[in-house]
């Protein structure tokens, strides 16, 4: 297991970090969010920023400078995109941090420090690349300023390793009514707040849209009632993750609303399934959690559509 704390130590011994930023494409984007998201809303002197790689490399924040760390991912290490971003940041003097699962890649060569991640099945909890970045986040935070949620933080990422493996068993029963239930639409919108929401923005992009095929967009319940509530009919197809955490009352705005005039909505509710163990750091894990439980969801949807995940009629086909 790579050591996080002592890597962030060395960085701050060397240098005063006033930025950390985060940039990715799809899935090693999303999840990022839980990250971004500590950091806003946990640290006072520290600013974040999140975006996808291109537009990184494009239209490159200001504040990314020698006092930065920038975290970038790529599954293979050759996203294109993302590597032109290690180079754009490490150009402005920034130290960069590159998470991968495969090594000797191109991604490799510009970054400063390298994490290798695994998210096979049986493995730790800890050892992924959501958990890695999570670790960047709340690390860099109390080595700067220290942070009253830091050892719950700690502690959490520990508890994780028990609560993912116990929750995709026993929420086995509902992925298998969502495939029955969902297998015919036509377009399923997915929604959420705080981290829950990118967990809800990979499931469109990532899930719906390139691996199933299946039209898709993500709402955030916070702007639901400003728009898009308007689609509503009974059969509307929605697929709601709940937060755990404090912007569980946008959530329950939704549902109320949704319980009274739709009658195709399905909620994964994480605090059924262990997540208030965690306490008030929970909403840090939210996205974490619900990604782990849709994984569940996809390969049972993706069976009872007869349409295998890693099923592409572009992707790694052509060039784009």
């Amino acid at each position: 297991m790579f050591d996080v704390k002592k890597m962030i130590k060395e960085i701050t011994s060397k240098k005063e970090i006033k930025n950390v930023s985060f940039a990715g494409c799809g899935g090693s984007l999303a999840c990022f969010y839980a990250s971004y998201y500590y950091i806003t809303r946990e640290a006072k002197t520290i600013s974040a920023n999140y975006a996808t790689a291109n537009e990184f490399v494009h239209d490159t924040p200001k504040n990314v400078g020698e006092n930065s760390i920038v975290v970038i991912a790529s599954r293979r290490g050759n996203t294109a995109e993302t590597v032109e971003a290690g180079r754009v940041a490490k150009k402005l003097g920034a130290t960069v941090i590159g998470l991968a699962y495969e090594k000797n890649t191109a991604m490799e060569k510009i970054v400063d420090y390298t994490i290798y991640f695994d998210d096979a099945e049986g493995t730790p909890f800890e050892v992924g690349k959501s958990a890695y970045a999570l670790k960047i986040a709340y690390e860099t935070v109390h080595a700067i300023e220290g942070n009253e949620k830091y050892e719950a933080m700690v502690a959490s990422m520990a508890k994780m390793n028990e609560i993912i493996p116990a929750a995709k068993e026993a929420i086995v029963p509902e992925a298998i009514k969502f495939s029955i239930d969902y297998k015919d639409d036509k377009i399923i919108y997915t929604m959420g707040s705080g981290t829950a929401w990118a967990a809800a923005q990979q499931q469109t992009i990532c899930i719906l849209m390139e691996m199933q095929w299946i039209n898709s967009s993500v709402i955030h319940t916070g702007e639901f009632f400003h728009g898009p509530f308007e689609i509503t009919d009974s059969d509307t197809a929605f697929l709601l993750l709940k937060s755990t955490g404090k912007t569980k009352a946008l959530d329950e705005r939704t549902l109320t609303f949704l319980n009274q005039y739709n009658h195709h909505l399905t909620v994964i509710d994480g605090e059924k399934y262990g997540m208030k163990e965690l306490g008030e750091v929970s909403e840090y894990f939210d996205y974490d959690f619900y990604t782990a439980m849709l994984d569940v969801y996809n390969h049972l949807l993706a069976d009872m559509r007869d349409h295998p995940l890693n099923k592409r009629k572009y992707m790694w086909k052509y060039n784009y």
